[in-house]
């Protein structure tokens, strides 16, 4: 598997080694994006899925906003690294309004790989001050924990159980980086049944792959999960916008559309392109569960609870309500899922108020032959329901979603013998 995950990252760097005019353009922006401050403090974006943009610097004060290049109105995707801070109190302003989730900004010190919430109470006026140590010599900031390439094949190299896991290359994006395919194969049998599930068709909600996390391992390595293992073929889009999650783009409403809003006429991204091209014939008639994983907005009673989305097709809501209900009951950790949060059509943002921009993919999934549910899982960034969330906590909501497919699953199987 490491030997897998070797030759692709090498064969990545292939890639971009051919298109000198990407590296060039990326250099200039780097060298753009880097900004020190009076007080020699430096911020930086150039790195994966950095996003910022310095507006002011003063002794004391920095003055930043998110990057929202290639989209259409405001987001609030941030990602930034800070050094020359030792002992250093410095205060971060951000120009544009909503750039905080509940629990204030996500940071990480020193190049640990832990993030934490800064707390619930330290933004003011729009912003924050971190008084920093003698020790620290390097800070990252987000909106929430962040999620990029490096992170997937991280989580990949320290699965214990992977036997049946196989990970290769689904597509190239536009910039040549590999967008890629994880597989979850019986080892023993053909499939019963197929499932399909993808993430970050927004490159910055970036929390649903901690959710996917929890799946994989769940699916791998619970032993009462053998029924998955034996009867169900698992395929795994991790980035669907692979550029953007890099590049760190807010993704969402991009222009001219985004990801999401793609499945409708010619796509224009070849990673929905060769979606739209390969799902139909790899499901040979047994694809019967899809699920889209996504993030709603910053904060708001529909924002801040987990949701399923419900669909304009009656026939399909019911098999998305049925889900629900087992969600809910296998939802058993700190991060729980209510019933009473499935937002049906026509109410909040689920409607065809923007249908205009384009089909989603949800609602592409649905018409494919044999799939009896299709459904987007919207997973708050950093509140459900008055509890934050963690990235532990996150992969404990995977194994619920887990337990809920093949609950949903041995339904159909049992039925059917």
């Amino acid at each position: 598997m490491l030997s897998l995950i070797v030759f692709y990252k090498a064969k990545q760097m292939v890639y971009y080694m051919i298109d000198m005019k990407l590296f060039y353009s990326i250099a200039l922006i780097c060298l753009v994006i880097s900004v020190s401050g009076q007080n020699g403090i430096k911020i930086t974006s150039d790195f994966p899925g950095g996003n910022i943009v310095v507006n002011k610097t003063g002794q004391d004060t920095i003055w930043l906003k998110p990057d929202l290049s290639n989209t259409r109105g405001n987001w609030f995707y941030w990602y930034f690294k800070a050094a020359n801070i030792s002992g250093k109190e410095v205060t971060f302003i951000f120009e544009q309004d909503n750039v905080f989730a509940k629990y204030g900004p996500a940071y990480s010190l020193n190049n640990d790989r832990t993030w934490k919430w800064y707390g619930e109470n330290r933004i003011i006026n729009n912003g924050f001050s971190f008084s920093f140590s003698t020790m620290d010599t390097v800070a990252y900031f987000c909106f929430a924990f962040p999620y990029t390439e490096d992170n997937l094949y991280e989580f990949i190299s320290k699965l214990k159980l992977k036997d049946q896991l196989k990970i290769d290359t689904f597509c190239l994006s536009s910039e040549k980086r590999i967008v890629e395919r994880i597989s979850i194969t019986p080892s023993d049998n053909e499939p019963t049944y197929k499932v399909l599930i993808v993430a970050r068709h927004h490159a910055c909600e970036m929390m649903a792959n901690f959710v996917l996390e929890g799946m994989m391992v769940s699916i791998l390595s619970l032993k009462d999960m053998q029924f998955l293992r034996d009867h169900v073929e698992f395929c795994i889009i991790p980035f669907v916008d692979k550029d953007g999650v890099e590049n760190g783009e807010q993704g969402k409403n991009r222009i001219p559309h985004d990801h999401n809003r793609d499945y409708s006429g010619n796509s224009i991204y070849n990673s929905v392109s060769v979606l739209r091209n390969q799902i139909p014939a790899w499901s040979e008639k047994k694809l019967e569960i899809v699920l889209d994983l996504h993030c709603p907005w910053v904060t708001g009673e529909l924002h801040e609870c987990i949701t399923l989305l419900g669909s304009d097709n009656t026939e399909m809501e019911k098999s998305q309500l049925l889900f629900s209900k087992i969600l809910q009951k296998n939802s058993l950790g700190d991060i729980r899922y209510s019933h009473s949060s499935f937002l049906f059509f026509g109410s909040g943002w689920n409607s065809n108020v923007s249908v205009s921009k384009g089909m989603k993919f949800s609602k592409w999934a649905s018409m494919l032959e044999g799939v009896s549910l299709s459904t987007t899982l919207e997973f708050p960034y950093a509140n459900v329901s008055g509890m934050p969330v963690s990235m532990d906590g996150a992969r404990i909501f995977g194994q619920a979603m887990a337990y809920s497919i093949m609950d949903y699953l041995k339904t159909d199987f049992t039925v059917n013998q």
